[in-house]
């Protein structure tokens, strides 16, 4: 066997490996770099929701979101008289039921608020007229 150059200086023992073997300065320990980490769960579950899947319907198939379908299941189970499913569906159904989809626009809401605003001032001033100027300053 070999025998390895050694340096009489350099005792090889407990913490001391070979100089052969030690880092050399400059170059990297890890020459890969970190391994990338698995992705963050809530990544993995809004891929899992959003991914589509044929479904059939009434003999036709259609691609729908996982998400759609899992509603969609928990409907037809609370419709079949499932107590919990019913309880789950009514939480869902007052937490997310208000939608921007199924209340008024503010806008909308703001324009009919002032048509009838608009009215009402109409109506008054007919009904009751706006003493003048000089009719205010006469009162005591």
């Amino acid at each position: 066997m070999p025998r390895r150059k050694s340096d009489p200086a350099y005792a090889v023992g407990y913490k001391r490996p070979p100089k052969s073997t030690q880092f050399k300065p400059g170059v990297s320990g890890n020459p890969k770099g970190k391994p990338k980490g698995s992705r963050p769960v809530g990544a993995l579950l809004q891929e899992i929701i959003r991914q589509k899947i044929a479904v059939t319907e009434n003999g036709k198939t259609r691609r729908l979101p996982v998400l759609e379908i899992m509603l969609r299941r928990l409907a037809n189970e609370a419709m079949r008289g499932d107590q919990r499913s019913i309880k789950f569906l009514l939480a869902l159904l007052e937490h997310y039921g208000e939608s921007s989809q199924t209340t008024l626009q503010l806008s909308e809401m703001i324009a009919e608020d002032a048509e009838i605003l608009a009215e009402y001032l109409d109506e008054t001033t007919v009904a009751e007229p706006q003493p003048s100027a000089a009719e205010k300053e006469n009162e005591p």
